[in-house]
């Protein structure tokens, strides 16, 4: 992945010689609303080289849905196909914290080390609290194999020993294995296993087909995939180590892997979510708490000047997506280059998620998330209202 602009130079130069095409009309099915400007998003979707992915609009009550499908390799999405979204699961916890706080069964300004018994984690997570975690203010920085470290199982107390570089609240520095903390958190509080968190208090009341444990969903309904650069044939993710880990009992010092980043979920149980997010009709967060997850928590710097951040929210403020502030999440995963979004004015949505697509950023910003959100806030969405 891209990760430094000269990184993003070369990749940007490689892109079109040496990734894999979607093909001259990528579109395999689309529903809803028609489109005004579909030459725009084919052209992105070649652009961008996205390999199968389901896109979602909505203005109002009007929406849209459009699929897109690549033969080599052979991504075909139907409505109903599992994604895994990566990042995006961030707002998904986000969302549930805030909503077992307003029940009372969380406090998120309280110092987490005082829900632990044993010395060494109450000395791991002293000064820290949920507010830091979801904000990504908990002065925790991702150790290198902490991939590995999750899969093999790692106490969180030894990861944190070397992971912790500044001191809570004081500076911004996005990171997983903080918000990865969250699901020990869950763990410690309810305990029952994080995936059953999420089913009880989160996906069974928005009605969401959605899941933290991959290998619940049979292979077939899951998207593959696919890093488009460097691309190597034969390659598919479907379902990771991690999401194939059963979580038939809490254990709260190793499972801080999920909640970062390992929800699998169909689009139109995302854009319940989202929908649900946007709305701040109080259905299932108060507005207090949906106030404090879009609020300006830390700000990116001079890296990315356009995103800050809130409590699992991020949040765009740049003149070539709209003239509102925008809220969502992006997940880069493998390859995929997911995004949800919402006009907080307007209440336009755009959801879009791949089985592959060119990685290559603005900032920290994805530039394909970037072009399709153009597309859709300032051409697409605003011709349905014409």
């Amino acid at each position: 992945m891209p990760t430094t602009v000269f990184k993003n130079i070369l990749y940007r130069l490689a892109l079109p010689f040496c990734a894999p095409g979607c093909g001259h009309n990528p579109i395999s099915a689309l529903s809803g609303h028609d489109l005004h400007s579909k030459g725009a998003y084919v052209h992105l979707v070649r652009k961008h080289h996205v390999l199968g992915s389901a896109t979602y609009l909505s203005a109002g009550n009007q929406s849209a849905m459009i699929l897109t499908s690549s033969e080599q390799p052979c991504h075909k999405p139907l409505a109903d196909t599992f994604f895994r979204v990566a990042s995006i699961t961030k707002s998904a916890t986000s969302a549930l914290v805030m909503h077992l706080s307003d029940l009372g069964v969380l406090d998120v300004n309280m110092p987490i080390s005082d829900l632990f018994s044993t010395d060494s984690e109450q000395k791991a997570l002293n000064g820290i609290t949920l507010r830091h975690l979801l904000s990504h203010t908990s002065g925790i920085v991702d150790p290198a194999d902490l991939e590995q470290s999750v899969e093999n199982g790692v106490p969180f107390t030894d990861l944190l020993a070397v992971s912790r570089c500044f001191n809570p609240g004081t500076e911004f520095h996005y990171s997983n294995l903080g918000f990865g903390l969250i699901g020990c958190i869950l763990e410690q509080v309810l305990q029952i296993p994080v995936s059953t968190v999420f089913s009880h208090y989160l996906f069974s009341p928005l009605d969401m087909n959605a899941t933290l444990v991959g290998s619940s969903i049979p292979r077939s309904k899951i998207m593959p995939v696919t890093r488009v650069l460097p691309y190597r044939k034969g390659r598919d993710v479907i379902v990771t180590r991690l999401g194939s880990d059963a979580l038939s009992h809490p254990d709260p010092l190793r499972h801080y892997g999920h909640t970062a980043g390992s929800m699998y979920i169909d689009i139109l149980s995302l854009h319940k979510l989202f929908a649900m997010l946007s709305a701040g009709d109080g259905s299932y967060i108060s507005f207090s708490a949906l106030e404090d997850m879009k609020a300006k928590h830390a700000s990116y710097g001079r890296l990315s000047p356009s995103l800050s951040y809130g409590l699992g929210l991020l949040r765009i403020n740049d003149p070539f997506v709209s003239d509102n502030i925008v809220y969502g999440h992006q997940g880069f995963a493998y390859g995929c280059v997911d995004g949800a979004f919402w006009d907080d004015r307007t209440k336009n949505m755009l959801i879009t998620l791949n089985g592959g697509c060119s990685e290559a950023r603005k900032g920290r910003l994805g530039i394909a998330n970037r072009d399709f959100l153009h597309w859709a806030f300032r051409k697409e969405l605003p011709s349905w209202s014409e």
